[in-house]
């Protein structure tokens, strides 16, 4: 495929193809128009002149007398109807090489113009709420308008699935409130008709289902703030093998009492971060093991260097992920109910902090299965504190 040339270079081509195809026309007609001048000329002189004329074209030596006749004959002629011919000539070549520049510089105008017309008319329908719009390419099209097509297209798709996005998020957050809202409504509800006592044990469930609520929106404004680059990290340097061991130490009674193996590789791995930040990003990982691959009965969790980049990996032995899931693992409320069994609650943002976490690092959080065994293994990767 041909390289696309730069905007400024097509139209300075097409100014220069445009001048020039008036150009030659004109000059075309008027050589046509002399041609046919001359030999009419020609043919009007008499036998006498005509002699002489030859004379002249062949040898270049004639009478001068018969020279001045001959000139003579040609002035008469000039003078008495070819200069108007003449004239008029011009006029009609003219006319003809400026409306063959016009409609020539009219197709290459609407060719050029033709992708900018297209971008308009869908940022059009963009504007009225549309996000469908896709511009194909063509044939021809300078470097910038081939950009711009392809920005334009990757910006309907981002609206697009920014829109889907924005439907799916509603939809998932009414169906995580309603839940905890019809236990609360239902319970005051009851206590207020007195159809229940408001003993210790109900009270307390009640204070359940309202952290429940204050979980999901304290985690959807922090979703909500990493993404927008507008969470304030306190930058500090840490080792991810010391912020690793904190999280174990705090969360080891929890995993033994359900019965899960706590393994560790902790290799030093220093990086410039905020430690409350990772720390609840190891924190999710690991319950997210403990809320869905429970059957496992099994967790590693490392630290190291590997490729100039920190790492931090949690493994476990569970069910593992659904191939079609593994890009969807971190995305707000995915919960793999088909292939991770789910023990117990959670709220489906967990996965998708520890993403926004480490992108606010300029890090990346990975998710894929293992290789040789069952089992899901999640990766965190941080820039190194220092280049090694």
């Amino acid at each position: 495929m041909r390289k696309p040339r730069h905007l400024r270079t097509q139209l300075s081509l097409a100014m220069i193809l445009t001048a020039l195809t008036g150009l030659t026309i004109f000059i075309l007609g008027m050589a046509i128009f002399y041609t046919h001048l001359q030999n009419k000329w020609v043919d009007g002189l008499n036998p006498g002149n005509r002699q002489t004329l030859n004379s002249l074209l062949e040898n270049g030596d004639v009478d001068p007398d018969a020279l001045a006749t001959l000139v003579n004959a040609f002035s008469l002629s000039w003078s008495g109807n070819y200069a108007n011919q003449e004239f008029f000539a011009v006029l009609v070549f003219l006319l003809i090489a400026v409306s063959c520049a016009i409609i020539f510089g009219v197709v290459i105008a609407g060719r050029l113009s033709r992708p900018i017309e297209a971008v308009t008319r869908a940022a059009q329908q963009v504007a009225s709420g549309s996000f469908k719009p896709h511009i194909s390419r063509s044939s021809g099209q300078s470097m910038e308008l081939e950009n711009l097509l392809q920005s334009f297209n990757q910006m309907t798709r981002a609206l697009e699935s920014a829109e889907r996005d924005s439907i799916e998020s509603s939809a998932a957050i009414a169906h995580e409130l309603r839940t905890p809202l019809t236990v609360l409504k239902g319970r005051l509800q009851g206590i207020k008709d007195g159809a229940f006592d408001p003993s210790p044990d109900m009270v307390e469930a009640l204070i359940g289902q309202v952290e429940t609520l204050s979980r999901i929106i304290d985690g959807l404004g922090k979703l909500s703030r990493l993404s927008a680059g507008q969470f304030e990290l306190e930058i500090t340097s840490i080792n991810l093998a010391n912020e690793a061991q904190k999280v174990l130490t705090s969360m080891a009674p929890d995993l033994e009492k359900d019965g899960i193996c706590l393994e560790h590789i902790l290799l030093s791995a220093p990086v410039m971060a905020d430690p409350v930040q990772i720390r609840q990003a190891i924190s999710a990982l690991i319950d997210n093991v403990r809320r869905y691959a429970i059957s496992g009965k099994r967790i590693r969790i490392e630290t190291r260097l590997e490729n100039n980049k920190a790492m931090l990996r949690v493994s476990d032995w569970g069910p593992g992920i659904a191939k079609d899931d593994l890009l969807r693992v971190f995305d707000r409320w995915w919960r793999a109910e088909t292939s991770r069994g789910r023990k117990s609650g959670g709220s489906g943002l967990g996965l998708s902090i520890v993403r926004a976490i480490a992108r606010a690092h300029g890090g990346e959080a990975i998710a894929a299965n293992r290789e040789q065994e069952t089992g899901a293994v999640f990766t965190i990767t941080l820039p190194l504190s220092q280049p090694v």
